[in-house]
């Protein structure tokens, strides 16, 4: 399969620190790519690097099979990358109207170039603000019309830098399935950087999460979601938790004692971890089980979430249930599939 984008090994120094450690990425040609990280994770820098806004100090880029930056012999300015840049705070230009944005950004060789900057606009459903200047917009549709004017320069690459961050809610929502359903028509391979997990699975194909500027782990939405690799990645896949628990070696795999039972869990066999949990990982059962005892019940967005005391743990743990449970003793099973162990044996920090 060929790639539109590929990096080998790429480190990047910004002010005698290293930013970036050791990149190695490979986005397929058409794939939808998340670039995903906390602020100062490095995600950003990498995002400058691919648009040649920056140059590796060590490693290879690459765009479609060619060479743009080896950090000593080549390197590739950024308008000669073949590439669209959508940004956070729309970039557009003031001066010019909506239809002229887009127009611009069109080849030198485009037949009927307004007639195609509107198809454009359509397509992003802006068309009635094509005579409008960017200051007449909302953020919404300045952000529109700032994609349309990406795809019209025909990208073999279409970079994205954290585009819905500055929209509210309901805005950033309506355009995620726009920007996925433009990016799609248009044919191009893409690549968003953001710290928002709705972007992750909303629109991704291929989600690499940075931390301290290596990728921690990369794959789909799905393989992130059934075994983050990070504390944090666990928590922005929307895991729960985090509380330190003992970790007790059974049959060579890492174990918890609760309520008088061993729950062999994937992880580590350490002496200090902490765990993380999905929402339903913990369910009331009528039998079996172990014996927990429910704490408090509230009602939360058409289910029920329980916290449990559960003994051989501090803190409680939390869960949910189409039907409310009385307080008091109970009892439950726990999905191993659904918890997470990290190792932090090293500073005990997260």
């Amino acid at each position: 399969m060929s790639h539109s984008l590929r990096i080998f090994g790429a480190s990047r120094r910004l002010g005698g620190r290293k930013v970036l450690r050791g990149i190695d990425l490979a986005l397929n040609e058409g794939d939808f790519l998340v670039l995903a990280g906390e602020s100062g994770s490095g995600k950003t820098t990498l995002l400058r690097m691919i648009a040649g806004l920056d140059r590796a100090d060590e490693g290879v880029v690459e765009i479609n099979g060619a060479v743009v930056d080896d950090a000593r012999r080549v390197f590739i300015p950024a308008e000669r990358r073949g590439l669209g840049m959508v940004f956070q705070d729309f970039a557009l230009w003031p001066h010019l109207s909506c239809l002229e944005n887009v127009a611009l950004a069109l080849p030198s060789a485009t037949p009927k170039r307004n007639e195609a900057a509107l198809a454009l606009l359509e397509r992003l459903g802006v068309a009635a603000m094509a005579p409008r200047r960017p200051a007449q917009l909302s953020g919404g549709q300045q952000q529109r019309v700032g994609i349309a004017r990406a795809l019209a320069a025909r990208p073999s690459l279409l970079l994205l830098d954290e585009p819905l961050s500055s929209l509210d809610l309901e805005t950033r929502e309506r355009l995620r399935d726009e920007l996925r359903e433009s990016v799609r028509a248009a044919g191009v391979s893409a690549v968003l950087v953001t710290h928002d997990p709705e972007d992750c699975w909303q629109l991704a194909d291929q989600v690499a999460v940075l931390e301290n500027g290596v990728i921690r782990q990369q794959g789909t939405p799905r393989a992130l979601w059934e075994a983050p690799s990070s504390p944090y990645i666990a928590r922005f896949t929307g895991a729960h938790g985090g509380m330190p628990v003992p970790v007790t070696a059974r049959g060579g795999q890492a174990a918890l004692e609760l309520g008088g039972e061993f729950v062999v869990l994937p992880g580590p066999v350490v002496q200090k971890a902490r765990l993380f949990w999905r929402d339903d990982a913990v369910r009331p059962v009528a039998e079996g089980g172990i014996s927990a005892e429910a704490v408090s019940v509230n009602f939360e967005a058409g289910r029920f979430r329980i916290r449990w005391r559960v003994p051989g743990l501090e803190q409680p743990l939390s869960g949910y249930a189409a039907e409310p449970v009385a307080l008091g003793s109970q009892r439950i099973s726990i999905d191993p599939a659904r918890m997470f162990l990290f190792d932090v044996s090293g500073d005990g920090s997260l």
